[in-house]
């Protein structure tokens, strides 16, 4: 969708407003909604009232960027976005609310009906990132004694719902006792009940079950839904694999927006202050592993100025263990996210890190070494000791970093942080410190036997 193109639209003159406004809803919504960020904030808040539904205006903010998304709200009158919000679906609703603060959503909470606002209250409780801020309240609640005849018959009369292919089967206490499918239902008898054609074994996740683990059950099952529950088998709402989705695509920007230390701001906000203040702490802790390494030179001048040579390979050293590092980091933020390292297999998968760097280390220490010592004397005039020195200093170096790796993501757990961040700015800097620190000590050590 070209943006230019729609700026020229409300920037026409003789163009009236029925005829931009018929051009606009001729146009994807979401699409406008993924592009809003490149707007003016009068033009994103006229595009909004351009469109033609209520439902095109939910779509549009909910699926735009952050600041688009405060700016529209900003200019609406309270009862009308209290009115929006309150007929959206209640996870949408509550994603919106969240990102207010708490006296603005106590304010729209109360222009609310108390039932959809009770709900909405319920959702925020558990989280954005678990089961219970996942899931919809609206689901096929079938009771036990409901005959196949009477749910088709409810069904075929409730058309202002979409309908799921899941049927959760209650008892008059809500505990979930099975589910069956649309196709189950319409191949047993009229007068047949849920017991003769359910299956008892449902696939279900707790209140406060993460992301990560709703997904991979469902994965697993091959579901599009899942039932949510409470501790006492009570069904409270059903997840869905588009709001799994949504919710992984959020927690994955993240985490890859963290690694490489711009935070969680969305990196195409149009303000750029935000953008400084999210990415600068990591610059920070970068100048500040600069410096300390600029120390550890200094350090070393001395010998440095009689053994020069050694700094030329000062960035392949670095840079080797620095990638060994990342990629133990990542093997173990990964696993973890999906569910694939558990606490009865973390020792054997750190063990397996820790071996692959290793031997990856001895690999290349030799290899490099192998080759400088060869060519020390013939190409570079200086000793072959140079390529003991490197040689061994990659071995070490690498040794450390496969530590510094695979065990920094489960501090980071321990210590009740995302763990995404070890994978970073703080593993690199870490590393360019540990690294240049063996390399130039290994080297002060063998040079000075000369």
């Amino acid at each position: 969708m070209p943006v230019e193109k729609i700026k020229l639209f409300l920037d026409d003159p003789t163009l009236t407003r029925q005829d931009i406004h018929s051009r606009i809803n001729g146009m994807d919504h979401f699409e406008i909604a993924r592009r809003l960020s490149e707007f003016s904030k009068e033009e994103k808040i006229q595009i909004f009232h351009l469109l033609d539904t209520d439902v095109k205006r939910q779509e549009l903010i909910y699926e735009t960027d952050l600041d688009s998304r405060l700016e529209i709200q900003d200019s609406l009158d309270p009862d009308y976005l209290a009115k929006l919000l309150r007929d959206m679906p209640e996870d949408e609703a509550t994603d919106i609310l969240m990102e207010h603060s708490e006296e603005t959503r106590d304010e729209i909470l109360g222009k609310i009906p108390q039932k959809e606002a009770n709900i909405i209250k319920d959702l925020i409780s558990y989280g954005e990132e678990t089961a219970g801020g996942l899931m919809q309240t609206t689901f096929n609640r079938i009771h036990e004694d409901q005959t196949a005849a009477e749910i088709l018959i409810k069904l075929k009369q409730d058309r202002s719902q979409e309908s799921s292919p899941y049927f959760y089967v209650v008892n008059n206490s809500n505990e979930l006792l099975g589910y069956f499918r649309l196709r189950d239902l319409l191949n047993v008898s009229a007068i047949a009940r849920p017991a003769e054609f359910m299956q008892e074994e449902v696939p279900k996740v707790l209140l406060a079950d993460p992301c990560e683990k709703v997904a991979n059950l469902m994965d697993h099952e091959h579901l599009s839904s899942i039932p949510v529950i409470n501790e006492k088998n009570m069904i409270q709402g059903v997840v869905t694999f588009d709001d799994v989705i949504r919710a992984i695509q959020d927690i994955a920007s993240e985490d890859i927006f963290t690694m490489v230390g711009t935070a969680t701001l969305d990196p195409f906000a149009k303000k750029i202050g935000k953008k400084i203040l999210a990415r600068a702490p990591w610059l920070f802790v970068t100048f500040l592993g600069g410096l300390l390494s600029a120390f550890i030179l200094s350090s070393y001048k001395d010998s440095l100025v009689e053994f020069s040579t050694v700094i030329l390979f000062i960035p392949f050293v670095i840079g080797l263990s620095g990638n060994i590092a990342i990629q133990g980091a990542t093997v173990i933020v990964r696993g973890m996210a999906t569910g694939d390292i558990q606490p009865d297999n973390i020792k054997r998968v750190v063990r397996s890190e820790l071996a692959v760097g290793l031997i990856n280390g001895v690999i290349f220490g030799v290899l490099c070494g192998g080759i400088i010592t060869v060519a020390a004397e013939t190409f570079m005039q200086v000793t072959p000791l140079l390529g003991l020195t490197v040689g061994v200093g990659i071995i070490m170096a690498v040794g450390i970093s496969s530590l510094l790796g695979s065990l920094t993501p489960i501090f980071f757990i321990k210590a009740g942080i995302d763990p995404a961040i070890s994978t970073g700015p703080m593993v690199i800097v870490l590393n360019d410190i540990l690294g240049l620190a063996i390399y130039l000590m290994t080297a002060g050590f063998i040079f000075s036997m000369v």
